[in-house]
Protein backbone atom coordinates (compact mmCIF):
# COMPACT_ATOMS: atom_id res chain seq x y z
CA UNK A 1 0.00 0.00 0.00
CA UNK A 2 1.17 3.46 -1.04
CA UNK A 3 2.39 5.23 1.98
CA UNK A 4 -0.06 8.25 2.20
CA UNK A 5 0.02 11.30 4.41
CA UNK A 6 -2.73 11.67 6.27
CA UNK A 7 -3.79 14.04 9.18
CA UNK A 8 -1.44 14.24 12.18
CA UNK A 9 -4.18 14.86 14.67
CA UNK A 10 -6.67 12.34 16.46
CA UNK A 11 -9.41 15.04 16.91
CA UNK A 12 -9.48 17.66 13.64
CA UNK A 13 -10.99 21.12 14.91
CA UNK A 14 -9.48 23.65 13.00
CA UNK A 15 -9.96 27.02 14.45
CA UNK A 16 -8.61 29.42 11.69
CA UNK A 17 -8.63 28.43 8.10
CA UNK A 18 -5.25 29.76 5.80
CA UNK A 19 -8.04 32.81 4.49
CA UNK A 20 -8.68 33.34 8.40
CA UNK A 21 -8.99 37.13 9.16
CA UNK A 22 -8.04 36.84 12.34
CA UNK A 23 -4.46 36.60 11.43
CA UNK A 24 -3.77 34.45 8.38
CA UNK A 25 -4.90 36.23 5.61
CA UNK A 26 -2.16 38.07 5.00
CA UNK A 27 0.34 34.33 4.71
CA UNK A 28 -1.34 33.43 1.31
CA UNK A 29 -2.04 36.80 -0.03
CA UNK A 30 1.69 37.72 0.15
CA UNK A 31 4.83 36.97 -1.96
CA UNK A 32 5.74 33.84 -1.22
CA UNK A 33 2.83 32.42 0.50
CA UNK A 34 2.10 29.43 2.62
CA UNK A 35 -1.72 28.54 3.59
CA UNK A 36 -1.65 28.37 7.40
CA UNK A 37 -4.47 26.61 9.77
CA UNK A 38 -4.76 26.46 13.45
CA UNK A 39 -5.52 22.90 14.54
CA UNK A 40 -6.96 23.10 18.44
CA UNK A 41 -7.64 19.07 18.72
CA UNK A 42 -10.50 17.98 21.08
CA UNK A 43 -10.80 21.12 23.59
CA UNK A 44 -8.49 23.68 25.04
CA UNK A 45 -6.35 20.97 25.99
CA UNK A 46 -3.05 19.86 24.65
CA UNK A 47 -3.54 17.70 22.47
CA UNK A 48 -0.66 15.73 20.88
CA UNK A 49 0.69 15.84 17.03
CA UNK A 50 1.68 12.48 15.24
CA UNK A 51 4.33 11.81 12.61
CA UNK A 52 2.11 10.34 10.04
CA UNK A 53 5.21 8.62 7.96
CA UNK A 54 9.06 9.21 9.13
CA UNK A 55 9.95 12.45 9.83
CA UNK A 56 13.32 14.18 10.19
CA UNK A 57 13.85 17.19 12.39
CA UNK A 58 15.71 19.95 10.26
CA UNK A 59 15.08 22.72 12.65
CA UNK A 60 13.99 24.13 15.75
CA UNK A 61 13.84 27.78 16.67
CA UNK A 62 12.68 29.72 19.41
CA UNK A 63 13.35 28.04 22.76
CA UNK A 64 13.56 30.42 26.10
CA UNK A 65 12.78 33.74 24.91
CA UNK A 66 14.59 33.52 21.15
CA UNK A 67 10.98 33.72 19.55
CA UNK A 68 7.85 32.01 18.86
CA UNK A 69 8.74 28.42 18.74
CA UNK A 70 8.62 26.23 15.53
CA UNK A 71 9.89 23.45 14.19
CA UNK A 72 10.44 22.06 10.64
CA UNK A 73 10.02 18.39 9.75
CA UNK A 74 10.65 16.41 6.53
CA UNK A 75 9.44 12.75 5.19
CA UNK A 76 12.54 10.62 5.39
CA UNK A 77 11.06 9.51 1.86
CA UNK A 78 7.92 10.38 -0.71
CA UNK A 79 4.44 9.84 0.53
CA UNK A 80 1.27 9.94 -1.91
CA UNK A 81 -0.66 13.74 -1.27
CA UNK A 82 -4.28 14.38 -1.49
CA UNK A 83 -3.31 16.45 -4.33
CA UNK A 84 -2.22 12.91 -6.45
CA UNK A 85 0.96 14.09 -6.49
CA UNK A 86 4.16 11.40 -4.76
CA UNK A 87 6.54 13.50 -3.18
CA UNK A 88 8.79 14.55 0.09
CA UNK A 89 7.04 17.26 2.26
CA UNK A 90 8.10 19.56 4.84
CA UNK A 91 5.96 20.63 7.74
CA UNK A 92 6.06 23.57 10.02
CA UNK A 93 4.81 23.59 13.43
CA UNK A 94 4.50 27.31 15.52
CA UNK A 95 3.52 27.34 19.14
CA UNK A 96 4.50 24.39 20.90
CA UNK A 97 5.97 25.20 24.62
CA UNK A 98 9.79 24.71 25.56
CA UNK A 99 9.11 21.47 27.23
CA UNK A 100 8.37 19.85 23.69
CA UNK A 101 10.88 22.14 21.75
CA UNK A 102 13.80 21.21 24.00
CA UNK A 103 13.62 17.56 23.36
CA UNK A 104 13.33 18.30 19.45
CA UNK A 105 16.82 18.27 17.62
CA UNK A 106 18.35 18.76 14.31
CA UNK A 107 18.62 15.26 12.90
CA UNK A 108 16.17 13.42 15.26
CA UNK A 109 14.47 10.69 13.34
CA UNK A 110 10.57 10.63 14.24
CA UNK A 111 8.95 7.61 12.94
CA UNK A 112 5.59 6.83 11.79
CA UNK A 113 2.92 7.04 14.85
CA UNK A 114 4.96 8.28 17.53
CA UNK A 115 4.26 11.63 18.89
CA UNK A 116 6.23 15.14 17.72
CA UNK A 117 5.06 17.79 19.93
CA UNK A 118 1.88 19.02 21.88
CA UNK A 119 -0.14 22.11 21.12
CA UNK A 120 1.37 24.84 22.98
CA UNK A 121 0.49 28.53 23.64
CA UNK A 122 4.25 29.84 23.17
CA UNK A 123 3.31 33.14 21.42
CA UNK A 124 -0.55 32.50 21.07
CA UNK A 125 -3.11 32.96 23.73
CA UNK A 126 -4.63 29.15 23.00
CA UNK A 127 -3.34 25.94 22.78
CA UNK A 128 -3.32 25.18 19.42
CA UNK A 129 -0.73 24.35 16.13
CA UNK A 130 -0.07 26.91 13.93
CA UNK A 131 0.46 24.44 10.86
CA UNK A 132 1.77 24.68 7.18
CA UNK A 133 2.85 22.16 4.76
CA UNK A 134 4.97 22.47 2.03
CA UNK A 135 6.18 20.13 -1.67
CA UNK A 136 9.55 18.69 -1.52
CA UNK A 137 12.46 19.57 1.41
CA UNK A 138 13.22 23.34 3.69
CA UNK A 139 14.31 25.97 1.58
CA UNK A 140 17.08 28.13 3.19
CA UNK A 141 16.30 27.87 6.97
CA UNK A 142 12.48 27.28 6.31
CA UNK A 143 10.91 30.46 6.15
CA UNK A 144 11.20 34.10 4.91
CA UNK A 145 9.15 37.17 5.43
CA UNK A 146 6.56 37.96 2.59
CA UNK A 147 5.73 41.30 1.18
CA UNK A 148 2.63 41.39 3.47
CA UNK A 149 5.13 41.16 6.66
CA UNK A 150 4.22 37.45 7.58
CA UNK A 151 6.58 34.56 8.06
CA UNK A 152 5.79 32.02 5.75
CA UNK A 153 7.05 28.07 5.10
CA UNK A 154 9.74 27.77 1.96
CA UNK A 155 10.57 24.66 0.55
CA UNK A 156 12.08 23.61 -2.56
CA UNK A 157 8.54 22.57 -4.29
CA UNK A 158 6.15 25.38 -3.02
CA UNK A 159 3.70 25.44 -0.25
CA UNK A 160 0.22 23.14 -0.08
CA UNK A 161 -3.09 23.59 1.13
CA UNK A 162 -3.96 21.38 3.98
CA UNK A 163 -6.35 19.74 1.90
CA UNK A 164 -4.20 19.17 -1.04
CA UNK A 165 -1.48 17.23 1.18
CA UNK A 166 -3.15 15.22 3.79
CA UNK A 167 -6.34 12.64 3.74
CA UNK A 168 -7.99 12.09 6.31
CA UNK A 169 -7.86 8.50 8.08
CA UNK A 170 -11.47 7.98 9.57
CA UNK A 171 -10.02 4.96 11.74
CA UNK A 172 -7.23 7.67 13.21
CA UNK A 173 -9.11 11.59 13.45
CA UNK A 174 -12.37 12.24 14.25
CA UNK A 175 -13.44 15.57 12.26
CA UNK A 176 -15.06 17.86 14.96
CA UNK A 177 -15.00 20.83 12.29
CA UNK A 178 -12.95 21.17 9.36
CA UNK A 179 -14.05 24.46 8.74
CA UNK A 180 -15.62 24.18 5.89
CA UNK A 181 -12.27 22.30 3.91
CA UNK A 182 -12.84 19.20 2.10
CA UNK A 183 -10.73 16.83 2.96
CA UNK A 184 -10.39 12.93 0.65
CA UNK A 185 -10.58 10.16 2.80
CA UNK A 186 -7.95 8.09 3.15
CA UNK A 187 -8.96 5.34 0.08
CA UNK A 188 -9.38 1.43 1.65
CA UNK A 189 -6.73 -0.84 1.58
CA UNK A 190 -7.23 -3.56 -1.33
CA UNK A 191 -7.15 -6.96 0.09
CA UNK A 192 -4.33 -8.95 -0.66
CA UNK A 193 -4.45 -13.34 -0.97
CA UNK A 194 -3.81 -15.12 2.63
CA UNK A 195 -6.16 -16.84 4.83
CA UNK A 196 -9.51 -15.52 5.54
CA UNK A 197 -12.10 -16.26 7.83
CA UNK A 198 -16.09 -15.84 7.57
CA UNK A 199 -17.13 -12.91 9.29
CA UNK A 200 -21.03 -13.26 8.16
CA UNK A 201 -23.50 -16.25 9.16
CA UNK A 202 -22.85 -18.19 5.80
CA UNK A 203 -21.03 -16.93 2.74
CA UNK A 204 -21.65 -18.57 -0.89
CA UNK A 205 -18.87 -19.48 -2.96
CA UNK A 206 -20.12 -18.65 -6.58
CA UNK A 207 -18.91 -19.50 -9.94
CA UNK A 208 -17.74 -16.83 -10.70
CA UNK A 209 -17.15 -13.00 -9.74
CA UNK A 210 -20.86 -11.56 -9.34
CA UNK A 211 -23.82 -12.25 -7.04
CA UNK A 212 -25.79 -13.27 -10.18
CA UNK A 213 -23.16 -16.65 -10.76
CA UNK A 214 -24.63 -19.89 -9.57
CA UNK A 215 -23.60 -20.86 -5.99
CA UNK A 216 -20.98 -23.79 -6.08
CA UNK A 217 -21.40 -24.42 -1.75
CA UNK A 218 -21.66 -22.37 1.51
CA UNK A 219 -19.17 -21.44 4.09
CA UNK A 220 -20.46 -21.08 7.67
CA UNK A 221 -19.60 -17.76 9.73
CA UNK A 222 -16.00 -18.63 11.19
CA UNK A 223 -14.69 -21.29 8.12
CA UNK A 224 -11.44 -20.25 6.84
CA UNK A 225 -10.09 -20.61 3.58
CA UNK A 226 -6.90 -19.82 1.88
CA UNK A 227 -7.80 -16.90 -1.00
CA UNK A 228 -5.17 -16.91 -3.71
CA UNK A 229 -6.49 -14.31 -6.11
CA UNK A 230 -8.21 -10.98 -5.52
CA UNK A 231 -9.63 -8.92 -8.22
CA UNK A 232 -12.42 -6.31 -8.81
CA UNK A 233 -16.04 -8.50 -10.23
CA UNK A 234 -18.31 -8.02 -12.43
CA UNK A 235 -20.93 -6.04 -9.51
CA UNK A 236 -17.65 -3.67 -8.65
CA UNK A 237 -17.43 -5.38 -5.32
CA UNK A 238 -13.77 -6.84 -4.54
CA UNK A 239 -14.00 -11.26 -4.88
CA UNK A 240 -11.45 -13.68 -4.00
CA UNK A 241 -10.72 -17.02 -5.06
CA UNK A 242 -10.73 -19.94 -3.61
CA UNK A 243 -8.86 -22.79 -5.70
CA UNK A 244 -11.21 -25.44 -6.26
CA UNK A 245 -14.33 -24.09 -5.22
CA UNK A 246 -14.81 -20.86 -6.26
CA UNK A 247 -15.54 -16.92 -5.83
CA UNK A 248 -16.33 -15.04 -1.84
CA UNK A 249 -17.62 -11.38 -1.90
CA UNK A 250 -14.39 -9.52 0.43
CA UNK A 251 -16.77 -7.63 2.05
CA UNK A 252 -17.87 -11.06 4.39
CA UNK A 253 -14.33 -12.39 5.51
CA UNK A 254 -11.44 -11.09 7.88
CA UNK A 255 -7.51 -11.88 7.09
CA UNK A 256 -6.13 -14.05 9.22
CA UNK A 257 -2.55 -14.79 8.25
CA UNK A 258 -0.67 -14.27 5.01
Amino acid sequence: MPNYLTYPFRTMRITQRYDGTTSHLPHMTGTPKDYPIDEAGLDGGRDPVYAKCDLVVRRVWGVGNGGVNTVWLESTEPVKLANGKTDDITLMLTHPNDSDVKRLKAGMVIKKGAYICYEGSDGATGNHIHMSVGLGKMAGNGWTQNTNGKWVLTTTGGTLKPEDAFFIDPAFTTVKDAKGLKFKTLPAAKPTPGKYRVTSNTLNVRQGTSTKTAVKCVLGKGATAEITKVKTGLDGQTWGKIDGKGWVCMAYVEKVSG
